[in-house]
């Protein structure tokens, strides 16, 4: 789960500008609630344009350790010798819970992943503690670039490339599971 204090940092490493900071809600107390959280994104993409709200989400991502990102790992190592379209191919073979429904390779190079591809109105999950809190509201879809920060360390272990976080297409979250999570990453 995206964390203040967290993004507070990456705005600043990023050269945000402390008036735009100072127009941020700051939670209350050190850990924030999840309004609290909300209520900081919302108005983020007010203060703040797409793409830094992207870069900075991007950052983010819960659960950045190698034991999330072994079976990755170990499915790179297999395929190290082969093109990254291959790897692309063959990504059926990761046996992990953290990867997606679909990834592809598009034509203008980036890549294309995808979660909760069902489509089903009010049918959808999400690991994202705040996220189940706060359920049934509709979610932020900048929010869900915090996911996209997560699954962007896990698969730049099985493609063998560094990937940037482009754009959140959108989230089950944002949509009531009407839409996939779907997040575009450029390789780097």
């Amino acid at each position: 789960m995206p964390k203040i204090a967290n993004m507070l940092e990456t705005m600043r490493a990023q050269g945000v500008s402390e008036s735009k900071i100072s127009q941020l809600p700051m939670p209350k107390k050190q850990k924030e609630t999840p309004e609290e959280l909300v209520a900081f994104i919302e108005k983020m993409d007010e203060v703040l344009t797409k793409e830094q709200c992207v870069s900075i989400m991007g950052t983010q991502g819960c659960c950045k350790h190698t034991t999330k990102a072994k079976p990755f790992a170990q499915f790179y190592e297999m395929h190290k010798d082969k093109t990254l379209a291959e790897r692309i191919a063959l990504y059926a073979e990761i046996d992990s819970v953290h990867k997606g429904e679909y990834l592809g390779l598009n034509d203008d190079g980036t890549i294309t992943l995808k979660f909760g591809t069902s489509g089903k109105k009010g049918d959808w999950h999400c690991p994202c503690s705040p996220v189940i809190k706060l359920r049934p509201a509709v979610i932020p879809l900048t929010y869900c670039g915090c996911c996209g920060g997560h699954v962007l360390f896990t698969h730049e272990f099985a493609l063998g490339v560094k990937l940037r976080l482009k754009e959140i297409v959108s989230s089950m979250a944002n949509s009531d599971g009407q839409k996939p999570c779907e997040f575009i990453f450029e390789v780097v």
